[in-house]
């Protein structure tokens, strides 16, 4: 099993990824590492914790991270996934996070596995940041860092030009994109191709508690969005192909994302050719959908 360790903000599709990588076979989670973007900190981090204590994995730890980006501060999700982050109630978690905070928690993940540990970061990458500040050894001991964020050749979903990952954080996107570390950019150019229908319910067959509960999130989703199409699964698919990433065509280069304010922002530019950021360009749709369907139910 490849260890992992999921860096994320709690989120609708958040939790579906989490949920995929729980019920993987070819993943060992070992923690989430929480951050602000959907939502606060305080809603991402209870939402993490709510999401493995309905799967029956509180056995994994939770890890606070980031309240606010490098600069400024988090333009929240709400308006997206609904209220709470999630768009509905779910109990009270008796599960406590972990007094560790998350950026110490990452460091000592990777390093005691060197060259074995993938971070999936399905957030801004603020955590992924301060932990490469802290321990510039990570970028070469990390067997991978898996990222959904970017549009590289495709517009935006906040703005015109930015994905709302790197908008978030860009300083510290360019702080992971420009560490030499190996990077998979799961972005905008494939993540609206992967998606579940609105006529589709139930989208995930079974009666599992992964499955009840993504049902329910998207449910909520679509009502929240009558006029939308279909839902995209953005996060889960990122968690596919840290599963397998023959799912994904990408070219490899370097990586710039933009952080001077105005309408810019965030936008992620590639030029490719030797490099350590392989940008995801195709992607295999039917077979991605398939495993990210199958794995959510359990």
């Amino acid at each position: 099993m490849k260890p992992v360790l999921i860096d994320c903000d709690p989120g609708s599709d958040d939790a579906l990824a989490i949920l995929a990588a729980l019920n993987s076979p070819d993943l060992d989670v070992v923690g989430l590492a929480t951050v602000g973007g959907n939502a606060t900190i305080d809603d991402t981090t209870r939402n993490a914790l709510a999401v493995l204590e309905i799967a029956g994995r509180s056995d994994v730890p939770v890890w606070r991270g980031a309240g606010d980006p490098l600069v400024g501060e988090f333009r929240y999700g709400y308006y997206y996934h609904g209220a709470g982050g999630l768009g509905i109630r779910l109990e009270p978690t008796t599960t406590p996070e972990q007094p560790v905070p998350a950026v110490d928690a990452i460091v000592r993940a990777v390093m005691a596995r060197p060259g074995e540990l993938t971070l999936i970061a399905l957030g801004p990458l603020t955590n992924v940041a301060h932990a490469l500040r802290r321990e510039p050894k990570l970028a070469e001991e990390v067997a991978g860092i898996v990222v959904m964020g970017g549009a590289v050749e495709s517009p935006g979903n906040i703005t015109g030009h930015a994905e709302f990952n790197t908008y978030n954080d860009p300083a510290a996107a360019n702080v992971v994109f420009d560490s030499g570390a190996p990077v998979t950019l799961v972005g905008l150019d494939v993540t609206g191709q992967v998606a579940v229908p609105r006529d589709g319910e139930p989208w995930f067959g079974g009666g599992s508690a992964s499955a009840t509960l993504a049902n329910r999130l998207l449910a909520a989703w679509f009502e929240l969005h009558p006029d939308r199409g279909p839902y995209d699964l953005c996060d889960p698919l990122a968690v596919a192909a840290a599963i397998d990433p023959t799912l994904l065509s990408c070219r490899s280069g370097t990586v710039a994302t933009e952080t001077q304010p105005g309408d810019t922002l965030g936008k992620t530019t590639a030029s490719y050719g030797p490099g350590p950021v392989g940008v995801a360009l195709g992607v295999d749709v039917e077979r991605a959908v398939c495993m990210i369907t199958s794995l959510v139910r359990g």
